[in-house]
Order: structure tokens, then C-alpha cells, then sequence
């Protein structure tokens, strides 16, 4: 029978490849853990399955190794790759997965549900997803941006995720109206780009988001929020046939 130190080593070992997996997972796709309690059940349920899926192995080490470990004999060689995959293994699916729910794969929801991200603010930001960005703010004032890289100092957009704080940079500022949002156009007819400025904004000051998705504008010479000339294509509404996601955050100030 396990001793209580051997027992207490065994629980340890048998967390630890979804310990790694969700440390791996995270740290591509966002710390999107509720809580101690909720994490944990996520360990256990990952590292069931690696379990499941390494049930001969660990039967091998136990029967065949184990005897040697507790005398202290010399030990095999082949220990070696199999605790260097017990470690890799784990952190290799992590960070797949992680990247599949970045880029919004279908095939990663299989391991993270339909709906994995905790805000609907996460849904929104996380991954790859260029876009312009229209908010009015408590005061009533409205501005926009960029959510994309700016083509002229490559400085990317950025938004804070889970449980942080909301706060938004937006790498490229763009002129608006600030009293009713409308773009300011240029005698092109599109929208004006202020030169190598961004946007640093708390969630907290913001009344409405909206955002305008970047593959459905007219923009010009590719899908890059900024063109050569530091202006961005919209119709006179400043919205063309984009699809726009407006988000209440509350009802004034």
C-alpha cells in the first residue's frame, strides 16, 4: 500500500499535465479561469484525459520501473523521453488549442466549448480581428481609431483581457465629429487619419462602442487599416456597408 508521502506525490503528479496544459493554453489565449475552484475541476478534467490517452505507459512505469525507483537501481535510459513527454506533451496541446482559439478555429472549440471567452469584451478583442473603432464617451464626446497595426511605426492595438480592467489602445486615431461620431472626410471622400497618434482609453469613461469590421470596407490599397496616404476609405455616413456591433456600457453619466 502507497505510503501518505507517495499517495500526496501521486495526486500532485496526476494534476500536473493539465496544470501545464491551461498554463500553456493561457498564456496564448487569455487567463480565462473564473476561480480556484473552477480551475481546479479544469485540471482534473485535462488531466483525466492525458491520463486516459497514457494509461500503458503509466501501467509500464508503474509495473516494470517503480520496483527499481524504490530500490534504487540503476534506472532505464528510456525514463528519460517519457518524463520529457509527460511534460511536453501537455504544453504542446495548450498551446495549440490556444492558438486555434485565438484565430477563432472551429476545430478548437471541441476542447474549449462553443463560448469560451468570459466577456463579451473578450469575444470581441481577442485574436486577429482588425476593425475601426467609434466611442462615445461619459462626457458626450466622441471619438475613434484603429484597431489594427499602424503601417507607419508597426505599433499594434491592444486590449486589456480577463480579469483585468477594460482599457483600450488604439494605434491610430481617427478624426470624428465629436458631438455626433461622424467621420470627417477628406475632399477624397474619405476618412482623415491623424498621423502617428493613438489612444489610450479606460473603460469606465465609455458610454457606447461600436465596432466596424475591417474585411467588409471599401478600404484601399488592401485590408490595412491605413493606406500610403494616411487616410481610410468610408461613405459619407462613415460607416459604408460594414457591419457594425454596438455595445451599450451603461446609461450615462
Amino acid at each position: 500500500m502507497p505510503s501518505s508521502f507517495q499517495a500526496v506525490a501521486a495526486f500532485i503528479v496526476a494534476l500536473v499535465p493539465g496544470a501545464l496544459y491551461f498554463w500553456s493554453y493561457e498564456r496564448i489565449a487569455g487567463r480565462w479561469g473564473a476561480n480556484l475552484t473552477d480551475r481546479l475541476f479544469r485540471f482534473l478534467g485535462a488531466s483525466a484525459l492525458f491520463h486516459a490517452v497514457l494509461a500503458p505507459a503509466t501501467y509500464w512505469f508503474w509495473a516494470e520501473q517503480w520496483p527499481h525507483v524504490v530500490a534504487g537501481d540503476r534506472l532505464s535510459f528510456w525514463l528519460w523521453p517519457a518524463v520529457l513527454a509527460y511534460v511536453v506533451v501537455p504544453l504542446l496541446g495548450g498551446t495549440i488549442v490556444g492558438y486555434g482559439t485565438r484565430d477563432r478555429t472551429w476545430w478548437a472549440t471541441i476542447a474549449t466549448g462553443p463560448d469560451p471567452a468570459p466577456r463579451a469584451w473578450d469575444h470581441l478583442f481577442h485574436g486577429k480581428r482588425d476593425g475601426w473603432v467609434r466611442l462615445k464617451l461619459k462626457s458626450g464626446t466622441w471619438i475613434g481609431g484603429a484597431y489594427a497595426t499602424s503601417d507607419e511605426d508597426n505599433l499594434m492595438s491592444y486590449t486589456a483581457g480577463y480579469p483585468e480592467d477594460q482599457d483600450l489602445f488604439l494605434s491610430t486615431t481617427i478624426d470624428v465629429d465629436p458631438d455626433s461620431g461622424e467621420f470627417i472626410l477628406d475632399d477624397d471622400g474619405r476618412a482623415r487619419v491623424a498621423p502617428r497618434s493613438g489612444l489610450l482609453v479606460r473603460w469606465e469613461e465609455v458610454e457606447y462602442l461600436q465596432f466596424i469590421r475591417i474585411d467588409v470596407l471599401p478600404a484601399e490599397p488592401g485590408p490595412r487599416t491605413q493606406s500610403d496616404q494616411g487616410t481610410i476609405d468610408h461613405d459619407d455616413e462613415g460607416t459604408g456597408d460594414a457591419t457594425a456591433e454596438q455595445y451599450p456600457v451603461s446609461d450615462g453619466p
